[in-house]
């Protein structure tokens, strides 16, 4: 498909009476630097590495502290002023050297691929174009690429493995007492899985499983009073955040995966944290309580909290996948939709009651809600701003998009 700029002209080549054809050309005449140049490069400001990328033909600050790829100790700014040098092989180096103003606007072809970025998630689907779906009544068929779902046994202090095609029953995995929540790396490769412990708050931990062999990689005990509830993984992989649930003394701890330890401790979040999700771009991360008034918003670069919203009785939030949205579940047998930047609710969902796990479909236009105080499922459409609640005749919990 091409793209043609908004002052496109139509220019006449040529015409050939007996084809019936004329040649049209876009003008890229009002092309900006970074419409040429829309990736990212590293420099040195105040002797120090800094990445950039432009911001129409303004080059731009992105970060001077460590973001995704890009980690200022990679880069020596002692030689140069203006331009680093990277400190492993110049062929390995994640970014472009350039100075303060950037490569310029030479004009050169796009990659054909995604621009690598330094915090934005891997985008897995051109969104928001949505995935094929069958006509209504009929049979979805059955593939082999089909993901298998984890489930934890709380009171079995195990997690059982299915496969989605066919639906069947794989393996169960013995973890740590009381297990809670379950969370796989965006790789595929890890389970991280939050126990409780004994239910005298003496403390719990955290269990790593190796999806390919479905063995326990490690048990990260917890300090004595710390009961691992909520789990979110960064986009990148590399972090969890994990919900203390004890209270008083309620926190999020940060966990480096790679290294299974607890690197940081956030203080001073809402009572019985067990709701953790993070936004797209793993900025933020939003945190609800199943038995609080509140729900916290966390910068998780700094590790602090930036906004305290009055939204009650909350287990579960969902993002659209430009994260300028948060779907919240509330107790008031609602979802509430909430603008990520000025933290103001933007509408509100009436559902089933007693609403639990929230996910987004692929192309932001389905919301699926279960609602445990009433063994229904609530489908919201975004599109068409309505709602339809259906009782499934049995217990719900969980929701796992497979096709």
């Amino acid at each position: 498909m091409i793209q043609l700029t908004t002052t496109t002209k139509l220019m006449c080549a040529g015409i050939a009476l007996s084809l019936g054809w004329m040649v049209l050309e876009a003008c890229d005449c009002d092309e900006t630097k970074e419409d040429n140049y829309p990736g990212f490069w590293v420099t040195c400001i105040n002797n120090k590495p800094a990445l950039m990328t432009y911001n129409g033909n303004s080059a731009t600050v992105i970060s001077t502290d460590q973001a995704g790829q890009f980690n200022p100790s990679d880069w020596d700014c002692s030689g140069d002023a203006s331009s680093p040098q990277y400190k492993g092989s110049e062929d390995s180096a994640p970014f472009q050297i350039s100075t303060p103003s950037g490569p310029g606007g030479a004009a050169r072809p796009r990659a054909t691929g995604a621009p690598q970025a330094a915090y934005l998630p891997q985008q897995f689907r051109d969104l928001p174009f949505t995935p094929d779906v069958p006509p209504p009544g009929t049979t979805p068929v059955c593939q082999s690429t089909y993901p298998d779902v984890l489930r934890t046994n709380h009171n079995e202090s195990t997690v059982s493995r299915f496969s989605t095609c066919p639906f069947a029953a794989k393996t169960t995995i013995p973890v740590f007492a009381n297990p809670l929540q379950v969370a796989v790396t965006p790789d595929g490769s890890t389970a991280l899985v939050t126990s409780f412990g004994s239910l005298d708050g003496s403390g719990g931990a955290v269990t790593l499983i190796n999806l390919s062999s479905n063995k326990i990689i490690n048990t990260v005990m917890m300090p004595f009073g710390v009961t691992p509830n909520g789990l979110a993984i960064s986009p990148d992989g590399t972090t969890a955040y994990i919900g203390n649930f004890t209270n008083p003394g309620q926190s999020i701890l940060v966990m480096n995966i790679a290294s299974q330890t607890v690197t940081a401790t956030i203080p001073n979040v809402v009572q019985y944290p067990s709701g953790l999700t993070l936004t797209p771009d793993g900025s933020q991360l939003w945190v609800g309580s199943p038995l609080g008034t509140e729900v916290d918003v966390i910068d998780t670069l700094s590790q602090t909290q930036t906004a305290r919203l009055n939204i009650q009785v909350v287990t579960d939030i969902a993002f659209n996948s430009t994260g300028t949205t948060a779907y919240i579940t509330s107790g008031t047998n609602s979802v509430v939709a909430v603008n990520t930047a000025t933290f103001q609710t933007s509408n509100t969902y009436t559902v089933g009651n007693t609403p639990a796990d929230i996910t987004m479909s692929y192309g932001d236009q389905w919301l699926v809600v279960n609602n445990s105080g009433d063994n229904t499922i609530s489908v919201i459409d975004l599109v068409q701003n309505a709602v339809k609640t259906t009782n499934v005749g049995g217990t719900v919990s969980g929701i796992a998009f497979v096709h």
